[in-house]
């Protein structure tokens, strides 16, 4: 499937989820991609959405300039499907997956998975990890795939 990925995280919070930014060095200098760029320890990297408009339309209010938006570049959804899809134990392996389920421990999170063309069909409040991997699951098997926003939000 051809699922776009976006996440947002509180811009404090980034650290706690081991995402630093993506610097390009010239010479002894270091500067910022344009836009900037993320990357995980296991080099998943993530483009920030400067636009947040459309972002703000699916989850119904405005996002706060303390939550930064960015969107998956790297090719690895694809073994994530494949991985949830195959029934086999090398989910638990998915970096990709490891990534996704480690923001239960961030006090607020958006993680959208859409398909071209298609429409949020499902909400998903999540309070803990196991929530997040079981939709994860559900959203990603191609017998029945959906398009999906889970979210925690502060109280």
């Amino acid at each position: 499937m051809d699922y776009v990925l976006d996440i947002a995280i509180p811009k404090k919070e980034i650290e706690a989820v081991k995402l630093n930014e993506k610097l390009m060095e010239w010479g002894d200098s270091a500067y910022s991609c344009s836009p900037p760029q993320y990357i995980t320890n296991s080099n998943i990297i993530f483009e920030q959405i400067e636009d947040v408009k459309y972002f703000e339309e699916i989850v119904g209010k405005k996002i706060s300039n303390e939550i930064v938006l960015l969107n998956l570049r790297s090719d690895v959804l694809f073994e994530l499907e494949y991985a949830i899809n195959s029934d086999n134990k090398e989910l638990w392996k998915n970096e990709l997956f490891l990534f996704l389920i480690s923001f239960y421990k961030l006090s607020e999170f958006y993680i959208l998975l859409i398909r071209e063309d298609e429409k949020i069909k499902e909400r998903h409040r999540i309070f803990d990890k196991e929530e997040i991997s079981i939709k994860l699951f559900d959203t990603l098997k191609w017998s029945n795939p959906k398009d999906i926003l889970l979210f925690k939000e502060k109280l």
